[in-house]
């Protein structure tokens, strides 16, 4: 399973990194903010996260949102703020779990696998 990680913090991605690596989970940072949905598509990731607290991570969500290709693919937002804002910013999205920030790992871990096992029983 490949999992695309957009994340600004380099210290934070490469923690991320190791723990999905940890997982043996095929992970791709992307940490210079060069954000596309080219990258998206060549990688084909099953799963995305995305730090929300970057206003660039906020376009490329909306670029997600509105292409059909990739509006399946499941979605763990990481912010600082609390919950209801980020459901009041993210309802249109179908397949979205939040972890706000500071995580515990358990957490983290268990929100990966779900959405892991959700996009390999569910999605095409």
């Amino acid at each position: 399973m490949r999992i695309l990680v957009y994340e600004n913090s380099q210290d934070r991605a490469k923690l991320i990194k190791d723990l999905l690596d940890t997982y043996r989970y095929k992970t791709y940072l992307n940490t210079d903010n060069a954000l596309s949905v080219e990258s998206i598509k060549n990688l084909k990731p099953s799963l995305l996260i995305v730090n929300v607290n970057n206003p660039l991570h906020l376009e490329l969500l909306e670029k997600i949102k509105r292409n059909n290709q990739f509006n399946r693919i499941p979605l763990i937002l990481i912010s600082s703020l609390n919950s209801r804002d980020i459901l009041d910013k993210f309802p249109q999205f179908q397949h979205v779990d939040y972890l706000v920030e500071p995580f515990k790992i358990k957490n983290f871990r268990h929100m990966v696998e779900r959405w892991v096992n959700f996009r390999s029983m569910y999605v095409n």
